[in-house]
């Protein structure tokens, strides 16, 4: 079974009715005690269940590139990786970096209402 079918099996549970009910109510859920993997596939049922993006922040630039690969098998058709600079902030900064463009490239894109569902 692929991620994305995970993720549609999850979506029809009543276990996600309940946390989008809850979501609903509380405004914030938190799945604390759960392993990445599991909790990105139910943060992105959710997602997927309601038509809503999916937000994800990860310390390191080496947990992003997992996660986005995840996200694209869990089905989502746009995945957009905000590249960052792991330099120090005392450096001087060079704004024609490769990164800088990336950084503007995603910003653009979000802007243009560019969604992740399909």
């Amino acid at each position: 079974m692929s991620f994305s079918s995970i993720v549609r099996a999850l979506g029809r549970s009543s276990l996600t009715t309940e946390f989008i009910s809850k979501l609903n109510r509380q405004q914030e859920l938190r799945l604390n005690g759960i392993p990445r993997l599991p909790k990105a596939l139910v943060a992105s049922a959710l997602a997927q269940a309601q038509g809503k993006d999916l937000f994800v922040v990860c310390a390191t630039l080496e947990e992003a590139g997992r996660v986005y690969a995840q996200l694209e098998a869990m089905g989502w058709q746009t995945v957009h990786f905000y590249p960052t600079s792991e330099a120090s902030p005392y450096e001087p900064f060079d704004p024609e970096t490769e990164m800088s463009w990336g950084q503007m490239q995603v910003l653009a894109d979000l802007g243009m209402g560019d969604r992740g569902l399909g």
